[in-house]
């Protein structure tokens, strides 16, 4: 009978989206884009998360994720931002707040995933008993409106002060120690590892990111263009670094000498940058990051906000960024729908 014939088909109809739909927002996300072509350059700095993606590197999670990664540590971390600025890299490990500068200079980029924030890695150390006793004096700062400068602002309006109360001294973090030695600065902001190269020199920790949560955090970021065009590269890519954290856990000495030799770092060194970070997995990624209803500074786009309405009263930017354009959640979701139907 013809209405039994058309029930058979519709059951056909329903088994087959059963079977298909799973696939069809992977589908969606990679377009007609086949992993494996041509390299993606990542920039990366001194700050020992970035690290991880040296264990993708030398434990072939990149290679069996199919995706090509060049590699490339920048030691001044100016320099890799006005480097990835200028399109010599595809992507980069960059503090979350210099990418909203970035967007009002015309910087068209995606943040793809939260890797870390920073809690004691991050410091004002100093020659003198505490924060309050650098008014009048001069402090490092890794550059002038940087995050660097956003924490160091931060941190100073914890105990009262402003920029009114202090001289601000360009210097880069691994040489705020010697500055320090010369009575160049008072104190100034500087991170893993080399916080603790200037405890070791007698300085005093004055002020961490744990007394100003969600200032400084650490993203993956890619030029807007390599994700329009190369998206299951950068799904790849993160995918990798998850990979990579999940061997570190298992594997943490053989993983330390890696970072240590590619890294040229000391172990002691990236034993403390890995100790004083918060690790950012997928699960947090997806609650909190990347959680646009989320009222809470764990969320990018509620500290993306906090961070441009901060820049745009200093006119630092000229015009207000729109969050929701540089914050691309799909990757982590993806990521996730896969982690789900695996379990």
């Amino acid at each position: 009978m013809p209405s039994i014939q058309l029930d058979r088909k519709l059951r056909i109809v329903l088994i087959f989206s059963i079977i298909v739909m799973p696939f069809s927002s992977s589908l969606n996300l990679v377009g007609a884009q086949v992993s494996g072509g041509d390299t993606i350059n990542l920039a990366l700095t001194l700050w020992v998360p970035n690290f991880l993606a040296y264990v993708a590197q030398e434990k072939g999670y990149f290679e069996k994720n199919n995706v090509n990664v060049n590699l490339t540590l920048i030691q001044d971390y100016a320099d890799a931002v006005r480097d990835y600025a200028n399109g010599e890299a595809d992507g980069m490990f960059i503090v979350y707040s210099d990418v909203i500068v970035q967007d009002s200079e015309g910087i068209d980029t995606k943040v793809v995933y939260n890797i870390d924030t920073s809690y004691d890695a991050d410091a004002i150390i100093g020659s003198v008993n505490n924060l309050t006793e650098v008014k009048g004096n001069k402090v490092g700062v890794e550059g002038i409106n940087t995050f660097s400068h956003l924490f160091m602002l931060k941190s100073l309006e914890n105990v009262g002060l402003s920029e009114a109360n202090v001289e601000f001294v360009n210097i880069l973090g691994q040489n705020v120690p010697e500055a320090l030695i010369s009575k160049e600065i008072v104190a100034g902001h500087v991170y893993e590892p080399f916080v603790i190269e200037g405890v070791k020199k007698g300085f005093k920790i004055l002020s961490t990111g744990a007394d100003i949560p969600g200032v400084i955090t650490n993203v993956l970021a890619f030029h807007s263009d390599i994700v329009k065009q190369r998206p299951l590269d950068v799904q790849n890519i993160i995918k990798s670094l998850i990979e990579a954290k999940e061997d570190y856990d298992n594997n943490s000495e053989q993983d330390i000498e890696i970072m240590s030799l590619k890294s040229g770092l000391s172990r002691d060194m990236i034993v403390e940058g890995l100790n004083n970070v918060k690790f950012l997995d997928l699960d947090y990624n997806d609650r909190y990051s990347m959680n646009k209803e989320l009222n809470e500074t764990l969320s990018l786009y509620n500290s993306g906000n906090s961070t441009a309405k901060f820049y745009a009263e200093r006119g630092v930017i000229n015009q207000y960024p729109i969050i929701e354009d540089i914050v691309d959640p799909k990757f982590v979701n993806q990521l996730v729908m896969e982690k789900n139907q695996s379990q």
